[in-house]
């Protein structure tokens, strides 16, 4: 697409050219195809000239295309401390959202920029904005998993065990993504180790259904229940065996979870294994005392299950 000639000016920080091109037509805010002003492209390049010589112009800080984007967002997202200085000098609304819902303190959590946090954060931004989902910067940061930022972030007193629509914490965004660094941060600073999502989950079920060991071993080195249910009666060690998750199955029965433990629907561990078709997860949880003719509310046994 091509764009107009004061975006080529604006991508290029070539203020000689702008500034003749302001003197034939003095509209700063002309749009290109996409919606956007010259004043985001200077921001996205991080050219301060243009910028500078653009607001000097007239150019509207706040300009927002359809997608809601402002300049500050797109120079939170970039990290540069000069432009997001030079924006908020000059009027940028600190708590602009975009189409998702997006505040520039999520974009700079999001990205791991730590100066521009603290910045936007002196400059009064909202830290438990949340966007459309119900996410805030820090659970964005802990996705990135940026550290300095989380840290950042509680420093101004961001909520630790703030929940996204879904019940979320940090730490169970961390424990998904298996950033057992960023998880031991959380769990250091005081984050709930059994805080439970809206389906039941905690941060525990989760490590144990995406298969990550060390966050495991971390949360239950924090007191993370082996025993914690979700909504439909699950066990970390009900998921890890529905998932196949050998080394977790081992790990979690080492550690005292109970090879019996039934669901809402009275299924065992070794129904999940066997209906999901892992063998070697059934045969480690029959060498551990599950019950092999268990039966469920349906009156199936495991080996019903697996003829499935």
């Amino acid at each position: 697409v091509r764009l107009p000639a004061l975006h080529i000016a604006a991508r290029n920080d070539d203020t000689r050219t702008a500034a003749v091109l302001l003197q034939n037509d003095p509209n700063p805010d002309v749009l290109s195809k996409t919606g956007f002003t010259p004043l985001h492209i200077a921001a996205h390049y991080e050219n301060m000239s243009v910028a500078q010589l653009l607001l000097n112009r007239g150019a509207n800080v706040n300009f927002t295309p359809k997608n809601g984007i402002t300049p500050l967002h797109i120079a939170s997202r970039r990290g540069n401390v000069m432009m997001v200085r030079l924006l908020l000098d000059r009027g940028a609304q600190i708590d602009a959202k975009t189409k998702d819902e997006l505040t520039p303190l999520h974009c700079a959590a999001r990205n791991g920029h730590v100066r521009i946090i603290e910045i936007l954060l002196e400059h009064g931004a909202p830290i438990q904005a949340k966007t459309k989902n119900g996410l805030s910067p820090i659970h964005m940061a802990a996705q990135g998993d940026h550290m300095d930022c989380v840290r950042q972030l509680l420093q101004y007193s961001a909520e630790i065990d703030d929940i996204t629509l879904d019940h979320l914490t940090p730490l169970h965004v961390a424990a998904h993504c298996g950033h057992h660094r960023m998880a031991k941060v959380l769990l250091d600073k005081g984050a709930k180790a059994n805080a439970r999502a809206l389906n039941g989950f905690t941060p525990l079920h989760i490590a144990c259904k995406k298969n990550h060991m060390r966050s495991m071993d971390l949360l239950l080195k924090h007191s993370a229940s082996l025993e914690a249910v979700t909504e439909s009666g699950l066990t970390p060690l009900h998921v890890a065996s529905f998932m196949g998750h050998l080394n977790i199955v081992k790990n979690l029965l080492q550690r005292g979870a109970s090879p019996n433990a039934s669901n809402v629907k009275v299924e065992t561990p070794l129904h999940m294994a066997s209906r999901a078709g892992h063998c070697e997860v059934a045969q480690f949880l029959l060498q551990n005392a599950a019950q092999v003719d268990a039966k469920a509310k349906d009156d199936q046994t495991p080996l019903h299950c697996a003829a499935r």
